[in-house]
């Protein structure tokens, strides 16, 4: 079927949401897929809606909004973003990636969480090359 941008799509195994919706095809749910078909690596993972409760502050009291969250296997939690090749070179893009890392070690540094928490960002061209989580982180994270 056609991908329509903010049309809510369901049937998920994974999803804590019974359907979610999405901006991008290349990106978002192409990534939703991979989460969702990964049988033996993702145990759970949900779309952040935006605007939502869930964010990351950067720059001057701005809002970032991940794409998603997920937990691994092993307890693992994950905050994804998913973006076209030529938005990850642009400055407000790596400004929340460096956000978002930042987040990343205050949490997993401060003591105050049993789970340990990564980033990942993924282009379209990670997306392109990877058939699975396994090989997403591969690819994503050389």
């Amino acid at each position: 079927a056609k991908f329509v941008r903010g049309r809510f799509y369901d049937g998920w195994k994974r999803s804590i949401l019974p359907a979610v919706a999405f901006d991008a095809k290349s990106t978002e749910f192409t990534l939703a897929g991979i989460l969702d078909d990964a049988n033996e690596e993702i145990a759970w993972w949900s779309r952040i809606q935006t605007p939502g409760p869930i964010y990351i502050e950067w720059g001057n009291g701005h809002k970032y909004y991940p794409d998603f969250i997920a937990v691994d296997s092993t307890g693992r939690h994950w905050v994804i973003e998913g973006k076209s090749d030529k938005e990850a070179r642009t400055e407000e893009v790596i400004a929340k990636a460096v956000a978002a890392r930042r987040w990343i070690r205050h949490v997993n540094d401060s003591g105050d969480f049993d789970e340990t928490w990564r980033y990942l960002f993924v282009t379209e061209s990670h997306l392109k090359q990877a058939s699975s989580w396994g090989s997403l982180l591969a690819v994503a994270q050389s």
